[in-house]
């Protein structure tokens, strides 16, 4: 069977109340999150934790409630893929010493907040959705370019905001306003293998998707490697 977003019924489904639904829900949880970072209420690790858990399981919920196969085949492929993005980052604190992540009273993995495990999937599920809502109305192209844009900028806002929060910060590395320049091209890269991933991945065999879920994270941390090499 294609693959091809534009050609399946659940895109073409989605005039309805679908895309409504994504809207409401991310507009709600952008509110609850400026909140949750701004209001001075315990730690600011354990808010982001509980944040960015809300997130998921809200998203999880809705699919099932809504019955929306859509989003749920997005958040079930994003989910397990978030939590191993952790190696990247680990890799890049505890190797590289390019980035700190300060003890804002999350658990820790070796160098990482806890947080950092789930928060991939409130980055990237937005823009997956984005692209996959341009692509029904525009075609593959026009998803993919809009996706990767998208997510490029949502990359470098998070990388300027996220010292001014702080959740991590950027150092030992070439910084224009704040934000690390090597890693630019591989979040670009990520965002694209990301949404070819979770666009098909209704239509194609779990494992292949699985195969997918696992290689993107490692692709990712090989490309942050050679950013660096040669910018960073």
């Amino acid at each position: 069977m294609s693959t091809a977003v534009a050609e399946s019924p659940d895109v073409r489904a989605s005039d309805g109340a679908r895309p409504r639904n994504w809207l409401v829900f991310h507009a709600v949880f952008a509110v609850v999150a400026a909140a949750g970072l701004l209001l001075p209420m315990g730690a600011l690790g354990s808010r982001v934790l509980i944040l960015v858990l809300a997130y998921s399981v809200g998203i999880a919920v809705m699919a099932v409630r809504t019955h929306d196969r859509v989003l749920w085949s997005m958040w079930a492929t994003l989910a397990p893929m978030s939590l191993l993005m952790i190696f990247p980052d680990w890799f890049l604190s505890a190797v590289l010493d390019t980035i700190e992540f300060p003890d804002t009273g999350s658990p820790f993995i070796g160098t990482m907040p806890i947080f950092m495990a789930f928060m991939w999937t409130v980055a990237l599920l937005p823009v997956m959705l984005l692209g996959w809502w341009v692509e029904s109305r525009h075609g593959a192209s026009a998803g993919i370019s809009v996706a990767v844009v998208a997510g490029l900028a949502l990359f470098t806002a998070a990388e300027y905001a996220a010292p001014l929060i702080p959740l991590w910060y950027p150092e030992n590395v070439v910084t224009v306003a704040g934000v690390a320049l090597y890693v630019l091209l591989p979040e670009a890269v990520l965002t694209a293998a990301t949404y070819l991933l979770v666009r098909g991945a209704l239509f194609r065999p779990v494992w292949a998707t699985m195969c997918g879920v696992v290689g993107i994270p490692f692709m990712y941390l090989g490309m942050l490697s050679t950013g660096y090499q040669f910018i960073g």
